[in-house]
């Protein structure tokens, strides 16, 4: 009995332990905030919004200046053949600035526009993928932390019963209504789920632990999660979500932009064989200084000359050995691959709805089974231990009673998360998780 209390006494702080209230709706709000990957999403965006501009898709100009300055000295004083016999220095200045522009290349630069264009909505697709996948995580992170504390609650509330009718089992034993057999059963009774409740809590820890991994929060924090799980048995058309599918899923909008990628890139293969059209101009100014010693020379020793230019250039690739004819075989080829890509993917997600769809729909049966059991096994459960308490029953048949009880209700816990796991599956694959 020392043992028993002391095994009691250790398990009841695992439920009153003080802890900050987290609802689902709180969970959602720190995890789009705070999650790793959803901040890893955000600065790829914010690359491609950095690199989408004129500069990169090449319609912008360049201009490049540049400035030297170089000194020279030459002793003649003691060269019998010099014509000038002095220590002779030179110094020479010059600047060059030059702008590059290139006005039209085959369209070149409109395709890196758009390319660019693509690229900044791929990564706000791929951004919008990992919100999906992540407010789906924190779901069912949090739905499952739900189901774990209702286990615990559910195993403590057996424990709690067989703690009453052990001491009653032990009253009976004392004044000789009832065998040292019948008190051992209990006793044994009571310490396997006493056992299985440090196993529970071991799994609910864990299962908060999994949650503030996602929600990016640290891994010790302690929560009090306040909301209860979704029970929806709502049915739904599947021609429906089909079409919803097809229209709203993330990853065919995704590959979508793929294509257009790939078309851009199609493009500028293209370009490089069309009529190019290009502008350069610019100055150079250069200045020379001459010391040319006591040489009697009295006139100006510095020169200064400016050169200036401006060139239009066009030009047109006429062979290249064969090189156009293969990139247009290539390009078909890229293209013939996009769409059996797209194909691919689109019979993929409509594969996965057909399945979660069928998924769903028989996780309503089989909640509603497991709920109307776990109802029943409830009933005959405090009605076994109100027979055990008048006599009516032996231990035995109260601990099958029992065991089953524990069972139905673990079932019945199981099939509200598999209930939910699917529906959120399903809203995924049809967008509208995030509208959810």
């Amino acid at each position: 009995m020392k043992k028993i209390i002391i095994i009691l006494f250790l398990i009841s702080p695992f439920i009153l332990f003080s802890q900050e209230n987290l609802s689902l709706e709180n969970a959602i709000k720190i995890g789009l905030k705070q999650n790793f990957d959803i901040q890893l999403s955000e600065r790829n965006l914010d690359i491609s919004k950095i690199k989408n501009n004129l500069a990169n898709a090449g319609a912008l100009p360049t201009i490049d200046i540049s400035a030297k300055n170089e000194k020279s000295v030459s002793d003649q004083s003691n060269n019998p053949t010099s014509f000038i016999q002095e220590i002779l220095k030179a110094e020479s200045m010059s600047a060059t600035a030059n702008m590059s522009w290139t006005l039209f290349n085959g369209y070149g630069i409109k395709a890196n526009k758009e390319k660019l264009n693509q690229i900044e909505q791929l990564s706000n697709g791929n951004l919008t993928l990992t919100i999906e996948n992540t407010t789906q995580g924190i779901l069912l992170s949090y739905y499952n932390c739900i189901i774990q504390k209702e286990r615990l609650e559910l195993l403590q509330k057996v424990v709690n019963l067989s703690r009453e009718r052990l001491i009653y089992q032990k009253t009976k034993y004392e004044i000789g209504t009832s065998s040292k057999f019948e008190l051992l059963q209990t006793e044994n009774a009571l310490l396997t789920d006493s056992s299985n409740l440090i196993l529970q809590k071991l799994n609910y820890d864990n299962s908060v632990k999994n949650l503030n991994l996602i929600l990016g929060v640290e891994l010790d924090k302690k929560w009090n999660i306040t909301d209860q799980i979704n029970n929806r048995t709502q049915l739904y058309n599947f021609e429906n979500l089909k079409n919803k599918t097809l229209s709203d899923n993330t990853n065919l909008r995704n590959q979508h932009i793929n294509m257009e990628i790939s078309k851009q890139n199609i493009i500028l293969s293209k370009s490089v064989y069309r009529p190019m059209v290009s502008f350069n101009s610019g100055a150079n100014y250069n200045t020379n200084t001459y010391d040319i010693g006591d040489s009697g020379y009295e006139g100006d020793n510095t020169g200064k000359t400016l050169n200036y230019y401006a060139n239009l250039t066009v030009s047109l690739r006429l062979y290249d050995g064969g090189k156009y004819k293969t990139t247009r075989q290539v390009n078909k080829i890229r293209e013939k691959i996009n769409e059996l890509e797209l194909e691919k993917i689109r019979r993929e997600v409509l594969q996965q709805l057909s399945i979660n769809y069928q998924k769903y729909n028989s996780n309503i049966t089989i909640y509603n089974l497991n709920k109307k059991a776990f109802s029943i096994a409830e009933t005959n459960y405090l009605l076994a231990n109100d027979k055990n308490n008048r006599g009516v029953i032996n231990s035995f048949t109260l601990r099958d009673i029992e065991i089953a009880y524990l069972n139905s209700g673990i079932s019945y816990l199981q099939a509200a998360y598999n209930l939910n796991e699917s529906y959120l599956e399903l809203m995924k694959i049809t967008g509208g998780i995030l509208q959810e």
